[in-house]
C-alpha cells in the first residue's frame, strides 16, 4: 500500500490597506510539488512588484520547508 500524504499551503500578498494583490498556493506531497501565483489586482500588482516579489520569496520559503519535512520523514519511515 502507498499512503500519499500532501500538504496545502496558500498566502496572499496585499497592501497595507488590506487590498488583495497577489494569491500564491501550493500543494505538497511524496509526488512532487505544484506551486503558482496568481495576480489579483495588476494595476496594484504594478505599484507593489518589490512587496510581491518579496511576499513569494518568503511563500517559497515555506514550501521549501514543508518539501524539507517531507523528505525527512519519508526516508526516516
Amino acid at each position: 500500500m502507498k499512503i500519499n500524504k500532501s500538504v496545502a499551503l496558500n498566502a496572499w500578498s496585499s497592501t497595507e490597506a488590506g487590498e488583495q494583490i497577489a494569491y500564491f498556493s501550493a500543494n505538497v506531497s511524496s509526488d512532487g510539488t505544484n506551486s503558482s501565483m496568481s495576480i489579483q489586482n495588476q494595476t496594484l500588482y504594478e505599484t507593489n512588484k518589490s512587496l510581491v516579489r518579496k511576499d513569494k520569496a518568503a511563500f517559497d520559503d515555506a514550501v521549501y520547508e514543508v518539501e524539507d519535512a517531507q523528505a525527512s520523514a519519508t526516508t526516516a519511515g
